[in-house]
């Protein structure tokens, strides 16, 4: 008898699911998703990997994937703590013989299933690959042979076929019997406080049925063709596809992602538009099988590079750029968006890591963590893979990027308008004119 725990992930979806169509093939079946506790406290790099605003995009999405389940006769056990020692309790109470989860191109997730099975070494474990486009059996190339630039994977995946999206499951095997009532008590260590909702900034809502809802709305509408021509914007719903906090959260799946941006072509014709999405997200493929490869130089200092940037950390100088308080009004305005609304557009986010890296002459990994606790459609690979390459320690070859914030602004924001929405007018002019340091390198306070 197969007795299987379903350990969700990013893979809160029914559609295009074959870790669940797997799992649908068991005797009887535990769908778990654990809440860790390491999650909420703050790392080396003075920032929490979850932030209240994740937190609540993550519970609608939590929440959406239970009802679908409860639709299939399943529930959603999520357990608060440990993720291991959860996972190997519930194993051992219940006699489970198969583990099923989503393969992640990350290193916490493979080593943590290496440590379940060098526990209880008679459970079978199958890791199904399905967050990528493509799998790493259909990549033309050994993982060793990545290519070592994002132009040369392009050409070489131009000709592999991308697999269709999987049927939906339409039952699933029953629960434990002996199973306790799912936890209903909150525990301290989440965020007490809810996160702001703001006027200003757009409100996304977790969850598979939101995000199957957005994708429609998408392709359904003029966007796609037009894509290339509003990317760079600042601002606007339309500006890109904002399809990035249901896709890596696993909401909606990139195999059907690209379904819809096919069948859009094949009706209203292919354009620069269109290739320039789909080259996006072939972006997002490349940085999960660089992270797949090269695994916890990901997150090291150096990264992918010879020899570590010549930047350092500096407390006040963080201190002022996670909070908007820098001498640069539009990386400022950038700050505070992202800080209440847990998004940003991908110009800002390119010109606030330059900033940190080149202005403030900070480490890039602290940055990298804070949009880490902030972001909402936080990936792993993608963020870190993107700061490395502001930070010119990644993968690509001509080095980092310097963004002129002052041109920038002159091309983005000549008017001021997506800065005046985000900071008033006297808080600008005192920012402005202050000093980047109120101490020297000695401790010394700086004379004004």
């Amino acid at each position: 008898m197969k007795r299987t725990l379903y350990w969700v992930n990013k893979d809160l979806r029914i559609n295009d699911n074959a870790a669940l169509n797997l799992a649908s093939k068991s005797d009887h079946l535990l769908c778990v998703y654990v809440v860790d506790k390491q999650s909420f406290a703050a790392n080396k790099f003075q920032s929490k990997p979850l932030g209240a605003t994740r937190w609540r995009f993550l519970q609608d999405c939590l929440d959406d994937f239970n009802q679908s389940l409860s639709t299939l006769g399943q529930e959603l056990y999520i357990v608060y703590g440990d993720t291991l020692s959860t996972l190997t309790r519930l194993c051992e109470n219940y006699q489970i013989t198969d583990v099923i989860t989503t393969k992640l191109p990350s290193t916490y997730e493979n080593r943590l299933m290496t440590q379940l099975s060098e526990q209880l070494p008679e459970l079978i474990i199958n890791q199904v690959d399905q967050f990528t486009l493509f799998t790493k059996d259909s990549l033309p190339f050994e993982l060793e042979q990545l290519p070592v630039s994002y132009s040369k994977f392009r050409k070489k995946m131009a000709e592999v076929t991308i697999a269709e999206p999987v049927p939906t499951v339409q039952s699933l095997p029953s629960m434990f019997d002996t199973l306790p009532a799912p936890t209903r008590f909150k525990p301290e260590w989440l965020p007490t406080a809810s996160a702001t909702k703001t006027e200003q900034g757009f409100e996304f809502e977790g969850g598979e049925q939101q995000g199957l809802k957005h994708l429609r709305q998408y392709f359904s509408s003029n966007s796609p063709a037009e894509y290339k021509q509003v990317r760079n914007n600042l601002d606007g719903w339309k500006n890109s596809s904002k399809l990035s906090p249901w896709l890596n959260s696993g909401c909606i799946s990139v195999r059907q992602v690209i379904r819809f941006l096919t069948d859009f072509e094949q009706q209203r014709g292919k354009n620069d538009s269109t290739e320039c999405l789909y080259l996006e997200l072939l972006w997002r493929e490349y940085y999960q099988w660089v992270h797949c490869k090269v695994g916890a130089k990901t997150y090291q200092f150096k990264g992918l590079a010879k020899s570590p940037p010549l930047t350092t950390f500096y407390p006040e100088r963080f201190n002022k750029w996670c909070l908007g308080n820098t001498p640069y009004p539009l990386v400022n305005a950038f700050m505070h968006e992202l800080r209440q609304t847990g998004y940003l557009s991908n110009r800002g986010r390119q010109i606030v890591a330059s900033c940190l890296v080149n202005e403030l002459s900070v480490d890039w990994r602290y940055g990298a963590a804070w949009f880490e606790e902030q972001l909402i459609d936080y990936d792993a690979a993608v963020n870190w893979g993107n700061w490395q390459y502001i930070a010119g320690v990644g993968v690509d070859p001509r080095g980092g990027r310097h963004f002129n914030i002052e041109k920038q602004t002159t091309l983005y924001d000549p008017k001021g308008d997506y800065q005046a929405k985000w900071i008033d007018q006297s808080q600008q002019s005192a920012q402005a004119n202050q000093a980047l340091d109120s101490v020297d390198a000695s401790d010394w306070p700086v004379r004004q």
